[in-house]
């Protein structure tokens, strides 16, 4: 799945239109159009304001890109997981060590 399909994909999950989204972003229509297509490559910028109004995370729009890639083929997913689950822990302790400097 492509970059571009990913966000319609979510896009209409969400149930938002282009057009709507579109005004949201400060962006025309066919621009959103374009990016669907992958006729357009968005900037990393546009990309946050993106899933900032969708309500998702910005790496969720690369989630599928490779997926012929074998770090995302199903037998690899729970290491991936784990991961990300190792990433989250010690991005949470890094704000309890600067609660703990602040006290």
């Amino acid at each position: 799945m492509t970059l571009g399909n990913a966000i319609k994909l979510i896009r209409t999950a969400k149930g938002v239109k282009q057009i709507t989204l579109a005004k949201q972003l400060e962006v025309s229509p066919n621009y959103i159009s374009l990016v669907e297509k992958d006729r357009r490559e968005p900037s990393v910028s546009f990309l946050r304001k993106l899933a900032g109004k969708l309500g998702v995370p910005v790496g969720l729009f690369f989630l599928w890109q490779d997926t012929e890639n074998p770090i995302l083929r199903a037998q690899n997913m729970t290491e991936l997981r784990d991961l990300l689950t190792r990433i989250q822990a010690m991005y949470l302790r890094s704000f309890e060590s600067t609660d703990e400097n602040a006290a």
